[in-house]
């Protein structure tokens, strides 16, 4: 894969700063590549102490895994609860006899398992190598590299606010939500070249830098390449936002978001989808309607040529979306009997985050509808 540096204008903005510092790096090699290595640890905080209750999370094959940890068995291994994107299995933590091996054991369906082998190392991401037995008593497929954490020992950023500039280290796992979607990586290398394998088939991988103005995360694959920039006034607490870039045509998508950890960091979160004419929403986006009237904010699922669903804001009420080839409408159906409404059309949805029209309003079903000033709508999934 090859990427061409535009020459960069006499004076950069951050963000454009900011992505000559990615590119400059490996990330694009390693998109080819996809060859990584455990980083050797050392340290004295060996094996590292488990209990009933406590939630490990390993960074392996492209995906994160969350594993709860039960009683010991008669072996005296940790029983282990696994969530993986595939669902839940069972698994043990097991430490070899010479106490400088300490493997996550997965059995999977016809008799192999999946084995994260952390070597000895100081925590509190413990690094290991990732292989796959096909049969249980038949040899290892080595799969590249696998993390482990104690969920509540990672760094302070997951807790309070993090101190500026951003401190970025390998052996952090990072989840960033795009509107496209959420992807999760565990970070490699040096401090001013980090990235971490996202998926290998299609290979895909993500890229972290940090500086005084920006901290920003680039998704590379083979097809797209796209940014997610986080300035200082986004930084504030476990969860934190920014704008997307589209790199190769340099526009916004809209918002995004960050979290070091697992992806379900940010389940619950939202970002908005940089307005496009058509309008193109999906089952369970989110619409927030903003009127001189009122704010209105909701979920809306496909009705047949409508999308609605019940919502809440100044006065709770029904919204329902229509869409045809030259404008847009978002009406809210109040409980009180009184219609709020946002008309857009195309020359609406040029703005990077959010659509703009005009506001409508009605005392009731049988009134007529007038105009009632500005409105504001955005769309976030």
């Amino acid at each position: 894969m090859t990427t061409t540096v535009r020459a960069q204008p006499t004076r950069r903005s951050p963000r454009r700063a900011a992505v000559a510092r990615l590119l400059a790096g490996a990330l694009l090699r390693a998109v080819a590549a996809l060859s990584t290595a455990a980083s050797a640890q050392s340290g004295a905080s060996w094996p590292p102490a488990t209990a009933e209750g406590q939630t490990w999370i390993f960074s392996a094959a492209g995906e994160t895994w969350t594993a709860t940890a039960g009683k010991l068995d008669s072996d005296g291994d940790r029983e282990l609860q696994v969530g993986t994107p595939r669902g839940t299995q069972k698994g043990w933590l097991v430490l070899s006899n010479d106490k400088t091996l300490w493997s996550l054991l997965t059995p999977q369906p016809g008799g192999g398992y999946w084995a994260c082998r952390l070597e000895r190392g100081a925590g509190p991401v413990y690094s290991g190598k990732l292989s796959f037995f096909a049969k249980t008593d038949g040899p290892g497929e080595a799969r590249g590299t696998c993390t482990g954490q104690l969920q509540g020992r990672a760094a302070p950023a997951n807790t309070s606010a993090p101190s500026w500039p951003y401190r970025l280290a390998a052996g952090q796992t990072w989840s960033v939500k795009m509107p496209s979607g959420t992807v999760t990586a565990t970070l490699e290398g040096q401090p001013e070249n980090l990235s971490g394998i996202i998926s290998r088939t299609p290979p895909a991988v993500l890229g972290a830098v940090a500086d005084t103005t920006n901290l920003t995360f680039m998704v590379v694959s083979q097809t797209a390449e796209q940014l997610c920039v986080i300035e200082r006034a986004g930084a504030s607490g476990a969860v934190l936002t920014g704008t997307a870039y589209d790199m190769k045509s340099e526009r916004s998508l809209g918002q995004c978001s960050a979290a070091q950890g697992p992806a379900s960091a940010l389940a619950s979160r939202v970002v908005a989808v940089r307005p496009s004419w058509p309008l193109a929403p999906r089952d369970g986006d989110t619409w927030t309607v903003t009127t001189p009237l009122g704010s209105w904010k909701g979920s809306l699922k496909a009705e047949g040529d409508l999308w609605q669903g019940r919502v809440s804001g100044a006065i709770p009420g029904e919204m329902l979306l229509k869409i045809t080839p030259t404008s847009a409408v978002l009406a809210i159906f109040a409980d009180d009997g009184r219609i709020f409404g946002c008309r857009i059309d195309q020359l609406g949805t040029i703005a990077p985050d959010k659509m703009s029209g005009d506001a409508l309003y009605g005392k009731n079903a049988d009134a007529d509808i007038e105009e009632a000033g500005a409105c504001s709508a955005v769309q976030e999934r």
